[in-house]
């Protein structure tokens, strides 16, 4: 099978690009070829891609509304690469720097489109795709949109998102990677094929109890919730003096974290790693005591979970999005409310303070990690892949 892959950015940015690189390989292992076509942002960066499009960022401002709709770039280069490649499937990502053009060119091609999270024409996610500073005090919601993010907001949800909807006739299958995300897609009249996320898993490792060590590993964003997490440090230092805190990641809000460090005085407490490869963030997991998921915003899945998991690392997340459907609260970690440093502290210490517990959870936690395996998750995406191109053919016939 050819397959031809689309997506807004041609590296890592993100889970869903982390995604599609895990994938590949075992596509490829099974007999497949698979090509990606993406954008050209962050040259300096390496790339995945076999094909490009120049940038949507690189768009002049006053004509970003109108290639919202239809990017000349990621149309003509699609067009192209159908015409070279001739897939025998396509698969759309990330969407915001493609625009809903490109799906004018598929109707001939069987075609699934994975949604990974908040998109453009995610209506009820849409303003978790928006950047804080359309919000005022950077809370996210409707009442708090300034001039600029109504604006934003009234574009995508009564312009953009209208053009998707007509381009999205030359979808045959959506996919949703957590039945939280199938939930708010069909609230919004998209039936979506529920398939788990996963990754490529790390081997498990016996957990140290003598250690109080707590990691995050994500982008360093205000939504993530970190600075949650740093307020709970301070309540648990109370008890636990040696509790540590390791920040993997990068972003610009790290600024914020280190000056709210310095303000609380838990620069002994508190490490930026900055960003780790998959081979350094496994030697952060092995040393471990537990991963933090803080996110404010509803995470579609939370992926770092799993990884940290497979390792026989417990979790302690937020429950938000997707995250209750791989963390089973008092068994693989706990689930807290969000933006709640004192509950979060309370559950910490009970981690901490209970090694027998401690032990069992991260046995479980690693066999719990088991079913969202890269290569389970390759074989459901086959058969999807597989159906889609049956159905698509008896509807052309």
């Amino acid at each position: 099978m050819k397959i031809l892959r689309v997506t807004s950015l041609g590296y890592e940015g993100g889970g869903a690009e982390n995604g599609m690189v895990l994938l590949q390989p075992v596509l490829e292992s099974m007999g497949h070829t698979v090509k990606v076509l993406a954008g050209d942002e962050r040259p300096e960066l390496p790339h995945f891609n076999d094909y490009s499009f120049k940038a949507f960022s690189k768009t002049p401002g006053f004509l970003k509304p109108l290639f919202g709709c239809f990017y000349p770039a990621s149309y003509r280069a699609l067009k192209k690469v159908l015409a070279e490649y001739q897939p025998d499937l396509v698969q759309l990502h990330t969407m915001s720097q493609v625009s809903p053009s490109v799906l004018f060119l598929l109707r001939a091609y069987p075609t699934v489109v994975t949604i990974h999270g908040s998109e453009d024409f995610t209506e009820g996610l849409l303003l978790w795709a928006f950047p804080l500073h359309f919000f005022t005090e950077g809370k996210v919601g409707k009442e708090h949109l300034t001039f600029v993010g109504w604006l934003h907001y009234l574009y995508h949800r009564y312009i953009n998102g209208k053009v998707y909807r007509l381009g999205f006739r030359n979808v045959d299958t959506f996919i949703a990677l957590s039945r939280y995300m199938q939930t708010e897609l069909k609230k919004e009249g998209i039936p979506a094929t529920y398939i788990p996320n996963a990754t490529r898993l790390f081997s498990p490792v016996p957990i140290n109890t003598q250690l109080s060590t707590l990691i995050y590993v994500g982008r360093i964003e205000k939504i993530k919730g970190i600075q949650y997490v740093i307020q709970a440090i301070q309540l648990l230092r109370e008890t636990h003096p040696e509790v540590q805190l390791r920040i993997a990641g990068s972003g610009a809000y790290r600024k914020d974290l280190e000056q709210l460090v310095r303000v609380l005085g838990l620069e002994e407490a508190v490490t930026f790693l900055g960003y780790q490869t998959r081979e350094q963030l496994y030697e952060q997991y092995k040393t471990a005591t537990a991963l933090v998921v803080p996110s404010v915003w509803p995470e579609p899945f939370g992926k770092v979970g799993i990884e940290a998991m497979s390792v026989g690392r417990p979790v302690i997340a937020s429950d938000v999005g997707g995250i209750g459907e791989w963390l089973s609260d008092g068994e693989t970690g706990y689930l807290v409310p969000p933006a709640d440093p004192q509950v979060l502290a309370e559950k910490i210490r009970l981690l901490l303070g209970d090694k027998a517990q401690l032990v069992r959870m991260s046995e479980k936690a690693a066999t719990h990690a088991l079913q969202f395996s890269i290569e389970e998750h390759a074989a459901r995406v086959l058969a999807v892949y597989e159906e889609t191109i049956t159905r698509h053919q008896g509807m052309c016939s």
